[in-house]
């Protein structure tokens, strides 16, 4: 999250961006002490059968800007790199409450640990194994896991949709 600490004057306003230059305009708005806020969130994605956790803006191609109505020059604003326009509704800059910031600060959109870890007990929940318990060994892209599971006296390793198991 790019953030500064705003002002006691002025108002939240909603910026559009360059794509993929969220991070590049928040840059240049804070080097002209603009107060800028740019939630990002982290997942993991699957790329070339790796996990990589990724950071990136909550609100693509969006990012908010604290700008004090008298003193801001909207001109400078509207052609630092990065920035496309200002988001308009009607006969103006759309304004963003406070209590939308605010809110948006508190979530916490930093990814967990994973609900399942190597080695962990699992119930297969729904489908033609239902009840049987198995052992969680890995990830099999982003909704299937590998499982552990004897059956018939032997172990047998399954790629199961991550919707039929449930940790123990």
């Amino acid at each position: 999250m790019i953030e500064n600490n705003p002002e006691k004057t002025g108002h939240w306003y909603l910026l559009y961006t360059k794509f993929k230059q969220e991070k590049k305009a928040a840059k240049e708005l804070a080097q002209q002490n603009i107060s800028v806020f740019l939630p990002f969130f982290k997942h993991e994605r699957m790329i070339r059968g790796n996990r990589v956790i990724r950071e990136e803006p909550l609100f693509s191609r969006y990012l908010f800007v604290w700008l004090d109505t008298e003193n801001t020059n909207w001109t400078s604003v509207r052609s630092t790199r990065g920035v496309s326009n200002f988001v308009e509704f009607g006969d103006g800059p759309a304004r963003v409450k406070n209590t939308i910031i605010n809110y948006l600060k508190q979530i916490d959109l930093l990814p967990k640990e994973p609900y399942i870890k190597y080695g962990e007990k699992v119930r297969i929940a729904s489908g033609s194994l239902e009840g049987l318990t198995a052992i969680y060994e890995a990830t099999d892209g982003v909704s299937r896991s590998y499982i552990l599971l004897e059956f018939m006296q032997q172990n047998q390793h399954l790629s199961i949709d991550n919707q039929h198991i449930e940790k123990i």
